[in-house]
Order: structure tokens, then C-alpha cells, then sequence
């Protein structure tokens, strides 16, 4: 079962396989985003055909979720999968990540949209937990994860050598 959430001018559901082009570009927008926040993260640690197979991958598997707005033009993007700890083979546990609004649709709920549909996916393929990890440099997603009940379970701790 496939179920989306509508906003006046966006629908939020699954991915399908025409989605690829624009889920693609989508995936480079968010990599761009992110290196602000970790400059780490680069495209060009993958190849183009690596970025597609990847995101194949994860449409076929039915993990991408996207955001179209009225003239079916992808507006934003998350994905979900299994959180595979070698001490917990319940598979309860669920991930949320890669959120990204396009920045013209930002602030209009979809992030959260995108959000409680990964969640409703989850539930519905057994999670009865999620978990998603954010920049702490990211303020605006962490108000936005606060307001919809998430809380820190953990922090990541880092120090850079000279």
C-alpha cells in the first residue's frame, strides 16, 4: 500500500523508476547542501553512473520518497532503510535520511511532509522505532525534527588534528 500526504500544491509519495532524472539531480543538490555543513561530503566520490545506480537501487526497493509539486516536478526527497546493527536483528529499528527540499519549496511544510511519510513507511514495514542524525550546524532541521517529537538519543563527538 502506497499512501501520500497532500499539501495545496505538493503530494508526497514513493518514488518510481521515471523519477530517476530528477531524483538524481535532487541527490546532488542535497550533497551540495550538506558540504556546508561537512566538506567531507563530495560528488565527485562517486561517478555519475554510481549516483544512478545507487539511486536506482533505492527506488526499486521502494526507500525513496519524493515530493512533486502540481505539475509533477520533484520538489524534494528522503529516504528510509533498515538500521542493520550486528547486535539488534529485529529489524525494528528504521533510518531516516537524505531530506532535502528544493530551496524555492522550503518552509512550506514539505521537509515535514517528507518526514512523516518515511515514518508511515516504516511502520508499515514493521519499524517501531526511527532514528535520523542531523548537523548540529543544521539548526533549521533540528527545530524542525523537535517539532515533530524527535529527541537526541546520542551526539557524535569530533576533534580535527593540526
Amino acid at each position: 500500500m502506497v499512501s501520500s500526504v497532500e499539501l495545496p500544491d505538493v503530494v508526497v509519495t514513493n518514488a518510481s523508476i521515471h523519477h530517476l532524472d530528477d531524483a538524481v539531480t535532487a541527490w546532488k543538490s542535497l550533497v551540495f547542501d550538506q558540504n556546508k555543513h561537512d566538506n567531507r561530503l563530495s560528488l565527485s566520490n562517486l561517478s555519475d553512473t554510481q549516483q544512478r545506480h545507487f539511486l536506482r537501487s533505492i527506488i526499486l526497493d521502494r526507500r525513496l520518497i519524493v515530493a512533486l509539486n502540481s505539475e509533477s516536478n520533484l520538489v524534494g526527497i528522503a529516504t528510509i532503510a533498515i538500521d542493520n546493527n550486528m547486535l539488534d536483528n529485529t529489524n525494528s529499528v528504521w533510518n531516516i535520511s537524505d531530506v532535502w527540499v528544493d530551496t524555492e519549496y522550503r518552509r512550506r511544510g514539505i521537509g515535514e511532509k517528507l518526514v512523516m511519510e518515511c515514518e508511515n513507511q516504516a511502520k508499515s514495514r514493521g519499524a517501531t522505532e526511527i532514528r535520523l542524525q542531523v548537523y548540529a550546524s543544521n539548526g533549521a532541521a533540528s527545530m524542525m525534527y523537535g517539532r515533530l517529537g524527535y529527541h537526541t538519543l546520542s551526539r557524535t563527538m569530533s576533534k580535527k588534528f593540526d
